[in-house]
């Protein structure tokens, strides 16, 4: 599982280095990813969870509300094809 860290990035830097990865993640098959904001005020989470839901090949994970997980991360589903089918286009 691939971790991208824009926490304490500006804003725009953490948008650009957010679309760059995921790019990435989607091209190299990855299914998860696990995005680390940090807490703060809450800004980088917000472009996080926009970024995701406005991309058709990205999906929130909802986490249980029984796990406690980190509050400064937010993790996603990569709707990819598998690793095996990207090489072959690659090709």
């Amino acid at each position: 599982m691939r971790t991208i860290y824009i926490r304490q990035l500006r804003f725009e830097e953490a948008r650009i280095k957010l679309e760059r990865e995921m790019n990435d993640a989607f091209m190299e098959g990855e299914s998860f990813v696990e995005i680390m904001h940090g807490i703060g005020e809450g800004i980088l989470k917000r472009m996080a969870i926009d970024y995701v839901q406005s991309c058709g090949f990205l999906k929130l994970v909802e986490r249980d509300p029984m796990f406690r997980g980190n509050p400064g991360t937010t993790m996603v589903e990569v709707l990819a094809p598998s690793r095996e089918y990207i090489n072959r286009l690659k090709k």
